[in-house]
């Protein structure tokens, strides 16, 4: 295969690849740094480190269990909830007594409230009574509810109040005319002023309407007139110019042969084709 694609020889081979290796990351390769003195290598090993004696030190042995001692599982004691029924008794041991003593309280305060509690008296001391505001004290009158004649007296003096508001009722209602003054009196005349009294000649608007509604009415039958007149115009126009149409169309579609025309031979001598010079393919 030469060319372009010379270069590509098919399917590349495909490699095989065999199984990973462990390696150990990087981390715990690195060890950490130690500062180097003067003192030399061996003095260094027999040392020893620090974090090491450290770490020994935190680290110490359980002690072993005793085998003599039974091992014995502690029991606890159940706490379920018993169901015991709801009763406000349960809660407050004496609600009756309780009740008692806080309406008898609101006894005690409703009395206290209820009892008379006069205002101190003024100081006699630097005060005078002024006899002019002071008034007559009422007299003392026997009150007779049981009287024989109270029912009789209470009749007549309603008797008595109902005739009087009849009269005065009654006399509203009469009918009294009034002395008829106008008849006597002269009749009213009117006084003409001559400087407002003038009669002069007016014309109704009427008139002036009617004359302008007359010619408004012939002017629009004019008007109507006209347009009637020149709607006819143009029917016949139109009818006449689609005659003149039909009749040129009936002779456009006349079958006419056309003439022959007539030539001379150098007029036509230049219309035949040359012979070509080139060979047959």
């Amino acid at each position: 295969s030469s060319g372009i694609n010379a270069e590509y020889g098919g399917v590349p081979k495909k490699l095989k690849k065999g199984p990973t290796k462990a390696k150990t990351p990087r981390a715990l390769k690195r060890k950490p740094a130690v500062k180097r003195t003067g003192i030399s290598k061996a003095k260094d090993k027999t040392k020893p480190k620090k974090g090491i004696d450290k770490a020994m030190n935190r680290l110490k042995a359980l002690p072993l269990p005793d085998l003599q001692k039974v091992f014995e599982i502690s029991k606890k004691e159940s706490r379920t909830t018993k169901p015991e029924p709801f009763s406000f008794e349960s809660r407050d041991p004496k609600p009756n007594e309780v009740r008692e003593k806080l309406l008898k309280e609101q006894v005690e305060e409703e009395k206290k409230k209820r009892e008379f509690k006069a205002q101190p008296l003024y100081e006699s001391e630097g005060f005078q009574v002024d006899k002019n505001l002071s008034k007559a004290c009422t007299k003392i009158v026997p009150f007779n509810i049981s009287k024989p004649d109270a029912y009789e007296e209470k009749l007549k003096n309603q008797k008595e109040r109902l005739e009087k508001e009849n009269m005065e009722l009654a006399k509203k209602r009469e009918f009294k005319a009034q002395y008829p003054y106008t008849i006597f009196e002269e009749p009213f005349e009117p006084v003409k002023d001559s400087r407002y009294c003038k009669v002069e000649e007016f014309n109704l608007h009427s008139e002036k309407r009617g004359s302008e509604r007359k010619k408004f009415d012939m002017e629009l039958e004019e008007q109507q007139l006209n347009l009637a007149r020149l709607k006819e115009e143009e029917e016949k126009e139109k009818e006449k110019r689609e005659a003149e149409e039909v009749a040129e169309l009936r002779k456009r579609l006349v079958h006419k042969a056309n003439r022959v025309g007539e030539y001379q031979k150098q007029d036509y001598e230049d219309l035949y084709p040359e012979q070509s010079n080139r060979e047959v393919s």
